[in-house]
């Protein structure tokens, strides 16, 4: 994808009675879009327990409407965990609806196809497949790529269960405008076991009360959408080279489950000076609540962090002008599902919220935008938020992702660090870009996109951090070497043979023998390179095998041999883990910060399938103070040291400066810290103590290459 250009004038207005200088800057935001940016006041709220308890609140607080898009909805979901003094979410909404007679849209995704139920259910309880995955064997479920175990309670199941019942009686999903295709699928949801039992009870006459004042809508893509999908991907993956193995993995992964992950929550829109927003990276799923401790201890729903691993994920609260782009989206999606008419019912709130601060110290107003990528509608604007962004970068960037494999964003960061060192940066007087990555390495991340995952490391010199798919590539690459050379080999040796039991005249002798002697020539030296080939293949078996140090970090030089791109890539784990057995720390967020000057946050992942496929939603904010204290907060949390196993004799030059790990001393200073906390921690997992920090580096053993994303 080439970096949006602009040909567009500027111009800006300049009090010369107070001044007669300017600065000059750079664009962040993206030009000729959907939404232009407006006045916000934003704040970032890092963890579960700061983005649910706000959001409950401000429900809670709600007088008039609640409009929710997610891609997880779980009803029995505690947002606030006090012992369950605090509502469960379906309960805070039924609430609402109910006494206090708030208007309540909850539109979610739902796949028809059920490839999702077997790996995260997003709906749990929505037709009772929830109680599936709890029949089935851990070692069923481990042995399946796309598998993962059930961590709900019978009591949040039955809760889920009966809550959905309730909800689906006033289910307003457009069914009748369907074509065949589509409304084949519908069908199909009404035979599963939980389906049949609704039937059975509703002739029975146990039938039960919808829920007031609340409205439960779902949307997928349908047949001709995942056929577009599937055509656009193929034609992406020919023109950007890929291999047939990827391509037509990419195709089965995005067409088979294309899914709608944008995430926001919309209140009281139509009283602005009450109004409020959410732009979020968490889902509505017990697993996505955490506490900053990030503890490897689970607890109880009702009080703490209960799903599988600790997770690290961040979402936004928005108000002013900015929601009015928020709502735009939601009336769309929400029409769209329907065949309601939202959009022309709250045209008239167009341009009257306010940018209205409470005068807290965290508020504050900012310019921003919202970009979406909805593939239904031809929009990829946050793939071209990204590349301008990054294109602006002089010092550093940040990254923290669930997913780290869209090729599109290594190749620009090396473009960019490429074209300044050609311009002129001194490696010396100005130093390198940076940039500090933190995401996963897990198989429940990495799973199914383990090959773009590996190519987009490779790019940035990190392939010996996979080295199982670093060496099943290159054994693959001999392989098909050897073959090739075995094959010309075979054709020397055939004609050879041909050329030994042929007749000759005498006068064809001399020509014939020189010819026999060029191919047993050719033979010799195609057998020396099969034996080279076989050397390179056992060499290889000896180096997977080997347990080989590798010094943090990576760096990209120039051709006059200048560092001119410094990497870091990174996991987490629980700064708690037990001393021979390290957890990880699940990242969900989807953050990127450059230069202390841009923000960005929302529901894409920095891949191929966020850019392109998914409904995605992204706030983005040219501000340097948020963009330095989220930065500072982050950084903090995850280079924090407990001193827990910490060996007395470490030498003072290996002693982690807390002030330069946040970044405060610049990203030099910064990248050191972060080096010298993930030698301390690998020194600390050899000898099988306890972590020092969570920050550790992205590392990868399994072999496993799979294509779909």
């Amino acid at each position: 994808m080439a970096t949006p250009t602009f040909d567009c004038k500027i111009t800006t207005p300049m009090a010369l009675n107070e001044t007669n200088s300017a600065k000059s800057t750079m664009r962040w935001f993206v030009h000729k879009t959907e939404y232009d940016p407006r006045w916000a006041e934003v704040r970032f709220l890092v963890n579960g327990q700061r983005a649910f308890g706000s959001i409950y609140q401000d429900m809670l607080n709600a007088k008039h409407s609640i409009d929710i898009i997610c891609w997880g909805f779980q009803p029995s979901m505690y947002f606030v965990r006090d012992g369950g003094k605090s509502m469960r979410i379906g309960e805070l909404l039924a609430h609402k609806g109910e006494k206090d007679n708030v208007k309540v849209r909850l539109l979610c995704w739902h796949d028809p196809l059920y490839v999702a139920e077997a790996g995260e259910n997003n709906m749990p309880g929505f037709d009772r497949k929830v109680t599936t995955l709890k029949h089935l064997p851990d070692s069923w479920i481990n042995k399946v790529p796309l598998a993962s175990p059930d961590y709900q309670t019978w009591s949040e199941a039955e809760f889920d269960m009966y809550w959905y019942e309730r909800a689906n009686l006033n289910n307003v999903t457009d069914t009748v405008h369907k074509n065949a295709p589509d409304k084949i699928l519908d069908e199909m949801s009404k035979f599963t076991p939980g389906a049949l039992r609704d039937d059975v009870a509703r002739l029975l006459g146990n039938r039960i009360a919808g829920f007031k004042n609340i409205e439960l809508a779902t949307r997928s893509f349908d047949v001709s959408e995942r056929t577009e999908i599937i055509a656009r991907v193929k034609a992406h993956g020919k023109a950007a080279g890929w291999s047939d193995q990827l391509i037509s993995g990419m195709c089965q992964g995005m067409g088979g489950e294309p899914t709608h992950h944008q995430k926001t929550v919309l209140i009281d829109y139509e009283y602005p000076d009450i109004a409020v927003g959410y732009v979020m990276g968490h889902n509505m799923l017990d697993q996505y609540w955490d506490t900053d401790e990030h503890s490897y201890k689970p607890k109880s729903p009702k009080l703490g962090r209960s799903g599988p691993t600790p997770w690290q994920d961040i979402s936004s609260r928005v108000t002013g002008p900015i929601l009015q782009d928020i709502n735009a989206n939601f009336c769309q999606a929400w029409d769209q599902a329907t065949g309601q008419k939202l959009t022309e019912a709250r045209k008239k709130y167009a341009g009257k919220h306010a940018l209205c601060l409470a005068g807290s110290t965290q508020e504050r107003g900012v310019m921003a935008q919202v970009l979406r990528t909805q593939s239904q509608h031809g929009k990829t604007d946050i793939s071209k938020l990204y590349l301008q962004a990054l294109n602006n970068a002089t010092q550093y960037v940040f990254v923290q992702n669930q997913y780290f494999r869209w090729d599109e964003f290594a190749d620009t960061i090396k473009q960019v660090a490429t074209k300044q060192h050609t311009a002129g940066r001194d490696g010396g007087t100005h130093g390198p870009i940076y940039l500090f990555v933190i995401t996963n390495s897990s198989d429940a991340a990495v799973s199914t996109g383990t090959f773009t995952t590996y190519e987009m490391l490779d790019s940035l010199g990190y392939s010996d951090r996979m080295p199982g798919v670093k060496y099943a590539e290159a054994d693959d690459a001999l392989l098909a070497k050897k073959v090739s050379l075995e094959s010309e080999l075979a054709k020397a040796q055939q004609e050879e043979q041909r050329m030994r039991t042929q007749s000759y005249d005498w006068s064809q002798m001399a020509g014939a023998a020189n010819y026999i002697g060029e191919l047993r020539g050719q033979e010799g030296v195609l057998s020396g390179e099969i034996g080279d080939v076989e050397k390179q293949l056992a060499q290889l078996k000896q180096e997977l095998g080997a347990s080989v140090k590798i010094d943090p970090g990576a760096q990209i030089v120039s051709p006059d041999g200048n560092p001119i791109l410094k990497v870091l890539i990174c996991t987490l784990v629980a700064p708690d883990s037990p001393a021979n057995a390290w957890v990880p720390v699940y990242v969900h967020a989807k953050l990127g910060i450059i230069d202390d000057a841009f923000t960005t946050l929302g529901s894409a992942n920095i891949n191929f399938r966020s850019m392109n496929v998914d409904s995605e939603i992204n706030i983005a904010l040219e501000n340097g103070q948020i963009a330095t204290e989220l930065r500072q907060q982050l950084w903090g949390l995850h280079t924090r040291t407990s001193g827990s196993g910490d060996s007395a004799h470490e030498e003072p030059s290996q002693a982690t400066d807390s002030v330069s790990a946040t970044g405060q001393n610049g990203p030099t200073e910064a990248f050191k810290a972060w080096t010298n906390i993930i030698v301390r921690n690998n020194r600390h997992r050899d000898a099988n103590q306890a972590p020092i920090s969570s920050i550790v580096e992205f590392f990868r053993v399994s072999k496993q290459r799979s294509y779909k994303d």
